[in-house]
Order: structure tokens, then sequence, then C-alpha cells
């Protein structure tokens, strides 16, 4: 710098700060070296930093956010400014600024500078914000993983929703969940995202004898690549696709495997090592979703054989026994008649008559505790009218029945709609302080749809607090053992609709027609 030795530099020549004067024309009148060294490390193409320069020419590209408070001080102002973000040709740096005015004989002649370079304060900060918010990132997903894993959903559902909040969390574009085969010697595509059709099709039933998904099996070790399209393990619909970074873990529970979760991302930034602990606690958990539905469906199938082992001793104890009793009759009766001996004959076809009747008494008694009374007096529609006119009608509350179609159902089917049904209109009946509500039964060739609505309250479905207590979870269960589907569409102060659809192609008795689901 080519300034003289001034009071000004006497007073800022150590100062830590950078300080500088600009005139009216904001032409650089004196500074100290340590604003020199800013502006010269800022400027590569600058030599040096002299007097008389203009602001523009020192930091061309910044001066457009220094005209405000510069402005300010030219009004007599003093303005502060902390990490004032600046541009300098390539260069970004961040300033704690103050701007002065400089005043001789009662005038502003023009503005002092006083700045302290936090570029690198600012980039720390900025450096642990963005750490801080990846980390919260994963530990959301690592959160929805473990509550999708609880849901009472099916389990291919479950997965897919576990996989895409998965990808979210490691900003991966693509992913797969693998299962094991019971014989432990394929892997079997079970759900995927944003893979290209080739890759589908090449990826649905692998081999672990070879290749990258069966070195995960064998191995019991996670892998780790920068650039798949390299890996000459992997299958050659990857190796020409447009995926690159890939990650691929076991999903473990009990000491045993259940298959593999795969990610990629589509240009060459590697997981790190924060990447592959979530993804290790995420398998684990999808490991604990497997397992919980293969829990689930042990539960169901005991339920079932509870249900038919109850069915077989009140059969055996009461319309056996009666049925037995017929073919001893039967049998008396013939002897008597071929022997003419009409007076017994005439005994044993009473005898027969009565045990006939008593046996039709208690087939009809094990009927009606399988199915509500009321269904199978009135059939579903003439029950739900009864429960509308002797407890909705009757509390003042306005109902309505809709109904379209001619309406055929297997009983099981008639009772758990009308069971959905009682659950909806209580609902609306104890929580929801409805005046009107409406029940619309439609049902065609292959379909039956329910749908109950009320002019309630409402509830926030995104509070679990506020719906946990109104059945919803048993209204789900009982729609998803009849493979049908369940929606409900609710906001605070706007009233409740609750729909259930079947497919009665699809929909099948508990009792009478389960299949286990297989889960590897």
């Amino acid at each position: 710098m080519k300034m003289s030795i001034s009071q000004f530099d006497l007073f800022s020549h150590r100062m830590p700060m950078g300080i500088a004067i600009f005139d009216r024309e904001l032409r650089l009148q004196q500074c100290n070296p340590t604003w020199a060294n800013y502006i010269e490390g800022y400027t590569p193409g600058l030599e040096s930093v002299q007097t008389g320069l203009l602001l523009a020419d020192l930091l061309p590209n910044a001066i457009d956010v220094l005209l405000p408070f510069i402005h300010r001080a030219f009004r007599g102002e003093t303005a502060v400014e902390d990490a004032l973000r600046l541009f300098s040709q390539d260069s970004l740096f961040y300033w704690d600024a103050a701007f002065s005015p400089v005043i001789a004989n009662d005038a502003i002649t023009g503005v002092l500078l006083v700045a302290t370079d936090v570029t690198d304060r600012v980039l720390t900060q900025q450096l642990l914000e963005r750490h801080v918010a990846d980390r919260t990132r994963k530990l959301s997903a690592l959160y929805d993983v473990m509550a999708v894993a609880a849901e009472p959903m099916g389990l291919k559902q479950i997965l897919q929703q576990a996989l895409a909040r998965v990808l979210t969390a490691v900003q991966a574009q693509a992913g797969i969940i693998q299962l094991l085969n019971t014989d432990q010697t394929h892997l079997h595509l079970v759900v995927q995202q944003g893979l290209p059709p080739d890759v589908i099709d090449e990826l649905q039933t692998i081999p672990i004898s070879n290749g990258l998904f069966g070195a995960l099996v064998r191995d019991w070790q996670p892998i780790v690549l920068k650039d798949i399209t390299v890996n000459l393990e992997a299958t050659p619909a990857l190796r020409e696709s447009d995926l690159c970074a890939y990650a691929g873990l076991q999903m473990n529970v009990k000491g045993g495997m259940l298959g593999v979760l795969s990610v990629f991302r589509q240009r060459q930034r590697p997981f790190n090592k924060e990447d592959i602990a979530l993804l290790d606690s995420v398998a684990d958990q999808i490991g604990v979703a497997i397992e919980n539905a293969r829990l689930r469906k042990e539960n169901e199938q005991l339920l079932v054989l509870e249900e038919r082992n109850r069915l077989a001793r009140e059969l055996h104890d009461a319309v056996t026994q009666s049925l037995y009793s017929l073919t001893l009759f039967a049998e008396a009766n013939r002897r008597f008649a071929e022997e003419g001996d009409l007076p017994h004959s005439v005994e044993y076809a009473a005898l027969l008559g009565n045990t006939a009747q008593q046996a039709l008494r208690e087939m009809r008694l094990l009927v009606h505790n399988l199915r509500p009374s009321i269904l199978e007096q009135a059939g579903l529609v003439r029950a739900i009218q009864q429960r509308l006119d002797g407890v909705e009608r009757r509390a003042g509350i306005q109902a309505v029945l809709q109904t379209e179609g001619v309406f055929d159902l297997p009983a099981h089917v008639e009772e758990a709609l009308y069971h959905l049904t009682q659950e909806a209109l209580n609902n609306a009946l104890k929580h929801a302080s409805a005046t009107e509500v409406m029940v619309s039964l439609e049902q065609d060739t292959h379909a039956i749809r329910l749908m109950v609505q009320d002019n309630g309250c409402g509830f926030d479905k995104s509070n679990q607090d506020d719906s946990g207590g109104l059945g919803l979870v048993s209204m789900q269960e009982r729609v998803a053992l009849l493979q049908g589907e369940l929606s409900i569409e609710t906001a605070v102060n706007r009233g409740t609709s609750i729909t259930v659809k079947l497919n009665l192609e699809a929909t099948t008795n508990p009792l009478q027609d389960f299949e286990a689901l297989n889960l590897l």
C-alpha cells in the first residue's frame, strides 16, 4: 500500500479488524493493512490497494450489497450488520460490518467502514447446521420406519412404505428389498422403487451362489460401492444403467438372515458411514416388521384353529349326538317295521321326529352364536335400518339409509359390514356429537361399497391421540381380513366419512378358506 503515515495509520495499524475511509464518491481515502489484505485476498487480479481507487473497483461484485448501508451512513446513521454475505469475483466471504458517517466541519464528508472477516465461522456454523439437519432427517426416517413397522398393514405395503422413507433419508434415487426363500437358495424381489424395467426383470429371482447380491448373503458383510457399473459381479442390466453409488445390507432377525436391503444413487457420490449406520438400523427394523407380520399371521391361524375347535366341540356335544341318536332310532324303527310291530314302530317314529327337531334347534342355536341374531332374522339392510331406527333416531339424530343394487352376500361379509357400520355409527353417536348420519350401501356383480357419513366434529388424522379411541384399528383389521379397502376422510369440525370397498370375488371367509401368508 502507498499511504502516508498519519494518526489514522497509528490508530488502525495493529487493529484486528479491517478499517477503511471513503469519500462521498466512494474513493478510498485511508485503510489499515488488515483491510487491504482482505481486499487483495478477495480480488486476485488487483495488484495492490491504493488510495483513490473506487469501492466498485475494489469489490466489484459486492458493491450492490454494500450501497444500502453506505447510504444510511451518508444520512447520518450508523448501520451494523452481522454475517453480511458478499461476493468478489469467484470468492464468497462474510463480514461483520459497521458503517459510520465521517464528519468534518459539521458536514458528512465520507463513510467509515469497519469489517471483520467471519467467513470461517459462518461456514463452520453452516456445516454444523447441515450435519444437524442431516442427522435429524435420518433419525426421523428411522422413527418413520419403526412407526410403519408397527402398523396393522399387509407386509408388502409395510416394506414399500419403509423403502420409500429410507430412500428419502439417504438421498438415494432407487432401492430394492429382496427376501430369501425358505431353502435360502434364492433372493426374490419383493418391493422396489426407481429401478429401470430391465433391472426389475433381472432381479426377480437371484441365486445366492454367485453375483453381488449372493455375496451379501454368503459373506454377511455390507457392500458399499462408488460405482456399481464397473463391478463385474453386478448384473448386466445394472452395469448398463444410469445407477452409480450402491450400498447393500443384510436384514436379520433373531440371528437369522431374512433378505437384503439395497439402495442406489444416480450420481457418483458414495454412501458415507452415517448413511450405512442408518441403513443398518433400518434393515433391522424391516426384519422386525417381517417377524411381526409372521407372528400376526401365526396368531390369526391360532384364532382360526381355536374357533374351529370350539365349533367341533359344540357340534360333537350337541348336534353330532342328536344325529347319532337319529341313526339308532331309525335302525330300530326299521326292524320293528319289518317285524310288523306297528306300536313300537310308531313309537320310534315319534322319537325320530322329536330328536330331529332337537337337532334342528341346536343347529339354529349354533348358527345364532356365529352370527348376530338381527342379521339372521332380517338381513344386512334391514338390520342397519333397525339400528338407525332404534338408536340414532331415538337419540334425535337425522338418520338416512341409501341402498343401490340387490344384496346377496356371504354370511361372513354381512357380519363384517354390520359390525363396521355399528362401529362407525357408535363413533358418530359417542364422540362426534353428530346431528345427521347417512349410511350408503351399493352392490354390483363383483363388489360392494359401504359408506357412513356424519356432520360431527371430525378429528385430526395426523394426531393418533384423537383417533386411537375410535376403534379405527379394529376396523382396519376387520377390513384387512376381508382383503378390502378402508378409507377415512375427516378434518376438525368438518365431519367424518368412512368408506369400505370389498371385492366379492377376492373376499374369503377366514373360517372356511384361510391361507397363511408365505413371508419368505
